[in-house]
């Protein structure tokens, strides 16, 4: 069986295990609440709460379990559970473990919690909490979320969700949770270098702005005067493709992953083409280099 063969496999396994769990209930993940603050002296005010929100304990409890919890159905205005694309699409930066069959339902080990735990760690920051991935991948974009292929889980910041999750970041300790500063992408080089890749499909292949002229995910809007980008065009699909983009961080951007065959280590979910098979691909590299800001200006070189 092939790489590619495998994933559509497992695609097919999660839904339906997440099918069963809306059933079921995913009973074995529970939701406690958030325990009380802790008093300046570091002791909680809830007497039944040994633990303070930003523990292992309380993720396990009250976190991780929105990660199963069944949304509805995608066709009749739902969105998929977590662990719908992010079990098995292992090159997003939010890679959960499969989840483990037990007699009580679909879970978690413990192992794979910590495993997943150590993961959802890496999606904050305590030094500012509310700009955290954890927050606004899933918040909608009208309430100041980012964009979630996924969809949008919390419609406001009043969530109650939301709130759990924004109450266990604001008691991480900063100095272990703040995320090093992330380079700046060079406007110039988009211009110039990355706005020719997207206006020059390789041969055979659709361009981006077949599908990506407008909407929310229209970074290759096609040009008003039918051959070059104004300056007005081209900021427009550089803010879009900032959203795109993990800044630093090619392998965990999805404009670097999603035109890249899955065989080489790209996204799954792609209905378009792909245009490097591989990480290699001069292009690709280029590419990576800028989103790591080591490009910038109008060299084009590969």
């Amino acid at each position: 069986m092939s790489l590619s063969n495998g994933r559509q496999g497992r695609a097919v396994w999660f839904v339906a295990v997440v099918l069963c769990a809306s059933v079921a209930g995913v009973a074995t993940l529970g939701w406690t609440g958030a325990p009380d603050a802790p008093t300046p002296d570091g002791e909680s005010t809830d007497p039944e709460s040994a633990a303070v929100p930003f523990d292992f304990d309380f993720y396990r409890q009250n976190i991780e379990p929105m990660f199963a919890r069944p949304r509805g159905y995608p066709n009749s205005g739902g969105r998929p559970a977590c662990v719908m694309c992010h079990t098995w699409q292992t090159s997003l930066r939010f890679a959960l473990q499969d989840m483990t069959e037990t007699p009580d339902g679909w879970t978690w080990t413990e192992g794979q919690s910590q495993l997943n735990y150590d993961v959802v760690r890496q999606l904050v920051n305590a030094s500012d909490p509310p700009s955290s991935k954890l927050l606004t991948k899933p918040l909608a974009t009208q309430a100041g979320g980012e964009g979630h292929t996924g969809g949008n889980y919390w419609q406001s910041m009043d969530d109650p969700e939301y709130r759990v999750v924004l109450e266990w970041i604001e008691m991480l300790p900063v100095e272990q949770h703040t995320p090093p500063p992330e380079p700046e992408l060079d406007f110039e080089f988009y211009q110039t270098c990355v706005q020719e890749i997207i206006a020059n499909p390789r041969y055979g292949q659709l361009s981006c702005s077949a599908c990506h002229a407008g909407g929310s995910i229209g970074f290759a809007p096609r040009p008003a005067n039918g051959t070059s980008w104004s300056e007005t065009e081209a900021r427009r699909g550089f803010a879009v493709m900032q959203r795109l983009i993990q800044p630093g961080n090619p392998v965990e951007s999805r404009w670097m992953l999603k035109p890249l065959h899955p065989d080489g280590g790209g996204s799954y979910t792609h209905n378009g083409v792909r245009r490097w098979q591989s990480r290699d691909d001069p292009e690709w590299q280029m590419l990576a280099a800028w989103v790591r800001g080591e490009r910038s200006g109008s060299d084009c070189s590969m």
